[in-house]
């Protein structure tokens, strides 16, 4: 089937959001505190690439993507310093920082492009896909690399490569099996507009929250339940203050690696070739250690009784209130649709 062409994005879009930032005097165009370069090795002959994202030094982001990139690109003449935790700032900051020069590469995520671009944000939809497999399909395919092409010429941001960030399931004090299960669920989210939208589908009340707030609100009952992958679930140690993790598998999410067109016109062709190579074997080590550390948490869990697993979630349920409502909710309701034909 060919899939219909899409309006594009006027260019003017990003000029809009940097006008905007500006006039905000949000402080966010100061260079990058390169302070923390000097604590790992340099090759003073090696251009640096400054890589930063919000994930813990252990996260797979930094321990598999990071580490291939770093691994890949020493003999090309580069060196990758990382800035995990959020020590550059925000995904928004992040963002600008890259639209500006002071960053060569972040990690975004969907949402976050969404600001910039609106149909970027469609990879943060509930239900795109179901496994793995077809988040691999659909984000190294033809659509997703039309919406990037698209984004980088109205915006000047390049998406590089996708990543699997993990598949996320929802932690409860009951046993949340069907829709009406979520009734009255008071349920952390992200605070993305785009969360609300899905729970509020889907019989949830969507609460806001920072994650770092999430494990004191479960304890303290300012919350119900929450939701995110297994690694992350595990990190945060929600099955000390959960007694289910429901299999809703709501959302296999993915996170963006974003540079600039500028960073990418001054690669020559050789150096172009050899990061982007880089690139695939990074979002490859990634995935594969993200879907391993799924498969063993979920095991020690189960080994432990650290918390019950229910995975007799009534998933097509769920699908079905999302396929009735979600298209006509979001701008981008026709490219969730193509998308989703794509891989099934």
């Amino acid at each position: 089937m060919t899939a219909p062409a899409r309006r594009r994005r006027p260019a003017m879009l990003a000029a809009t959001v940097l006008t905007t930032l500006a006039l905000a005097g949000c402080g966010l165009w100061e260079p990058v505190d390169t302070a923390q370069i000097e604590k790992q090795a340099v090759d003073p002959d090696a251009r640096v690439i400054r890589f930063a994202h919000q994930y813990d030094p252990a996260h797979p982001v930094e321990t598999c993507g990071a580490a291939t990139l770093r691994t890949e690109l020493a003999d090309d003449g580069f060196t990758v310093k990382s800035y995990p935790s959020g020590q550059i700032g925000g995904e928004g900051e992040t963002t600008e920082q890259i639209a500006t020069g002071g960053l060569e590469l972040g990690v975004i995520g969907p949402s976050f492009l969404g600001v910039w671009y609106p149909d970027a944000a469609v990879l943060d939809a509930p239900f795109l896909f179901t496994d793995v497999e077809q988040f691999d399909e659909a984000t190294t395919g033809p659509i997703m690399a039309e919406v990037y092409d698209e984004m980088a010429e109205g915006t000047g941001l390049r998406v590089n490569s996708t990543w699997y960030y993990g598949t996320r399931h929802i932690t409860s004090n009951m046993p949340i099996t069907e829709p009406e299960d979520l009734q009255g669920i008071k349920i952390r989210t992200p605070d993305a507009p785009l969360y609300l939208t899905s729970f509020q589908i889907m019989g949830g009340s969507a609460t806001p929250m920072a994650l770092s707030e999430a494990y004191l609100g479960l304890q303290q009952g300012a919350i119900d339940a929450q939701e995110n992958p297994i690694p992350t679930i595990d990190v945060q140690k929600f099955y000390e203050v959960q007694d289910y993790i429901n299999l809703t598998g709501h959302m296999v999410q993915a996170v963006n690696i974003v540079s600039s067109e500028r960073f990418m016109e001054s690669l020559t062709p050789e150096e172009r070739t050899a990061f982007e190579d880089a690139m695939e074997k990074a979002r490859v080590a990634t995935r594969d250690c993200i879907v391993e550390a799924e498969e063993e948490v979920l095991q020690r869990w189960q080994d432990e009784d650290a918390i019950k697993v229910n995975d007799e979630v009534d998933v097509a349920a769920f699908q079905a209130l999302i396929a009735e409502e979600f298209p006509s909710r979001v701008p981008w309701g026709d490219l969730y649709l193509e998308i989703q034909e794509s891989v099934r």
